[in-house]
């Protein structure tokens, strides 16, 4: 006999099947600050506050049937792992559902390569969970999504019946206007080790909080003051009509090489003379960065070197880069409005980004760059400064978001300690009141 439902009791689900493939190593065992990546999310559900925890197993997995018994977990095999994560995540679900007896209201879906999820985290989305009980809630740093997704029992069974095309994310897309985007202030949530960068990025994280740096991330960007000037890159070459521009590379058209020209100057008139000049590895804007660095060398200002950065690329636009806009309006006439309605959340398909993403992103890049700096030079794309801008202030996104970039356009941001909140902005203006915050072609 069935069990009457637990409200806010979760089951938790732990995906483990994974080839490992872009790592060259067996994710789900490797160290994490002293404990198997596939052991962090299991202690994190548990003590959260999840009664049961399944850990669905798939390629390797005898190597973790130590680990399975040693953390208490209940196993769910797999044996459809090579079909992809959503096979994993059925095969979890129903197990957790058959294991809990129907008593749960939610269940908590965690990757195991996203290891540093706190309990902190899954507390709070319980917490949400029993205010909204038939959503889904999913945790955010900063406005960028996160793990563990929080499924509630009354939208398992469509998860369940779902044939698989496009994954669950397909299914979640059906409820965006009702999902809950909870803030948790971790950046533990966020944090991936899907490749060898990313984790040795979580090793740095775990290595600073053991020596109890468990102080903002951001930091670095907090505590700088000077001068940041930003750049956007001259016009491209034209297409046969327009274009989701995002990250397809194009090369800069002659108009755009004199802007380039013409930005140089001006910083030059500035007195600006950078060691380096920072630019996005995309061909229009690196490109805007040599023009930028030969001028002043042929003005004997300065004798800067360009250093490019796939961090400061523009925003990636999905299976819409590339593609002409008036195509997808006709093709996508509802995504297109749902992009419009939700400009700064809304993100299109399997390596698509919002602004949130990529704030997150540059945000590392400042990080990395700032410390002792006193100005900066940046060659980038009209999303990319927005984002920059509201990295590097209080300012809401929103209000980011309405400046106007033109192309070959200098900005400058000066900050001190007291113009977090409305730093010095100069170059960049607001869009006309009543004018429609559309977003600039990149």
């Amino acid at each position: 006999m069935r069990k009457s439902v637990d409200a806010g009791a979760a089951a938790g689900v732990v995906l483990a099947a994974g080839r490992s493939s872009r790592m060259g190593a067996f994710k789900p065992l490797l160290d994490v600050g002293g404990r198997p990546a596939a052991a962090r999310p299991v202690d994190a559900l548990r003590e959260g506050g999840a009664s049961d925890v399944v850990l669905v197993t798939g390629y390797g997995r005898e190597k973790l049937a130590e680990l399975i018994g040693a953390v208490g977990a209940v196993e769910a095999y797999n044996e459809r792992f090579a079909e992809g994560m959503f096979s994993s995540v059925k095969t979890g679900l129903s197990k957790a559902l058959e294991v809990t007896e129907g008593r749960v209201s939610a269940f908590l879906l965690l990757p195991a390569d996203c290891p540093l999820a706190s309990a902190s985290a899954i507390r709070a989305l319980l917490r949400a969970h029993r205010e909204y009980p038939a959503r889904f809630i999913v945790p955010c740093y900063r406005g960028k999504k996160g793990h563990p997704l929080l499924i509630p029992s009354a939208l398992l069974p469509e998860i369940l019946a779902h044939g698989g095309e496009g994954g669950l994310k397909a299914v979640t897309d059906r409820h965006e206007d009702e999902t809950i985007r909870l803030e948790t202030g971790d950046e533990g949530v966020v944090l991936d080790m899907d490749s060898p960068e990313g984790y040795e990025e979580i090793r740095a994280f775990c290595a600073r909080r053991a020596a109890g740096d468990a102080g903002d991330p951001r930091g670095a960007i907090k505590r700088f003051t000077g001068d940041v000037f930003l750049v956007r890159h001259g016009k491209t070459q034209k297409h046969a009509e327009p274009i989701f521009l995002g990250q397809t590379d194009v090369p800069l058209s002659d108009e755009g090489r004199e802007q380039a020209a013409l930005a140089a100057r001006e910083l030059i008139a500035r007195g600006v003379r950078p060691a380096v000049i920072h630019a996005s590895d995309l061909a229009r804007a690196a490109e805007t960065a040599e023009i930028m660095a030969a001028a002043m060398r042929a003005q004997g200002v300065a004798n800067p070197s360009v250093r490019r950065d796939a961090r400061l690329r523009e925003m990636h636009l999905g299976d819409w880069d590339g593609r002409f806009i008036r195509e997808i309006k006709e093709i996508f006439p509802c995504e297109y409005a749902r992009r419009g309605a939700r400009i700064l959340t809304w993100k299109r398909g399997h390596g698509g980004e919002n602004f949130y993403d990529l704030r997150y992103r540059v945000e590392k890049w400042l990080a990395e760059v700032l410390p002792g700096a006193r100005e900066l030079v940046a060659v980038t794309h009209a999303g990319a400064i927005k984002a920059i801008l509201s990295a590097l202030s209080d300012m809401r996104p929103e209000t980011a978001w309405s400046r106007d970039i033109p192309r070959g356009a200098v900005g400058l941001i000066r900050l001190s300690s007291e113009s977090r909140t409305e730093p010095f902005l100069e170059g960049f203006s607001d869009f006309p009141p009543g004018c429609p915050q559309k977003r600039a072609r990149t």
